[in-house]
């Protein structure tokens, strides 16, 4: 019986956790561009349905916990135009990534690519990258280094904190 409920419940955050991304992602898309959010709504349609998919979705939501929590602690955003999440409308929507070049934005991302990848990229200042490690370290993200780069340990994804 313990079994059946922790599984229904485990179905239950999920499902939970979807509908969340989803209805993010729509609203940071028509926050971001008033009337025509709903053009890259559709647009992102495709992109929603694989990080879904892929089982991505708390990854997703555990990075723009991060990007929250650094942007709340030091008034700071990921470099824009940089690394890996920079094509993605989702990302975009949820704040996760910032593009100043509307033009190439019909462009999906192809997340089985960046999942092979394994380790993706997210850029800060120089000035503040290191802070940013300690901050994510102290508020109990999985930390570790690679080639004595700071990186966050997330279920799928690996995100390396690099410099601009």
């Amino acid at each position: 019986m313990k079994k059946k409920n922790q599984k229904r419940n485990d179905t239950l955050k999920q499902k939970s956790a979807i509908e969340s991304f989803t209805f993010q992602t729509s609203w940071g898309l028509k926050n971001l561009y008033g009337e025509s959010g709903e053009k890259y709504c559709e647009l992102a349609k495709s992109e929603v349905g694989d990080i879904i998919g892929l089982g991505l979705v708390q990854d997703i939501l555990s990075i723009k916990g991060l990007v929250d929590g650094v942007r709340s602690a030091f008034h700071v955003e990921p470099c824009a135009e940089r690394g890996d999440f920079c094509n993605s409308l989702v990302t975009i929507a949820l704040g996760i990534a910032q593009r100043i070049d509307q033009e190439n934005l019909g462009h999906t991302v192809v997340w089985n690519e960046l999942m092979k990848k394994k380790l993706l990229k997210i850029f800060y200042p120089e000035t503040v990258r290191n802070m940013v490690f300690e901050w994510a370290k102290a508020n109990g993200y999985n930390t570790s280094t690679y080639l004595g780069r700071p990186m966050i340990k997330f279920d799928k994804l690996f995100i390396l904190l690099d410099r601009a």
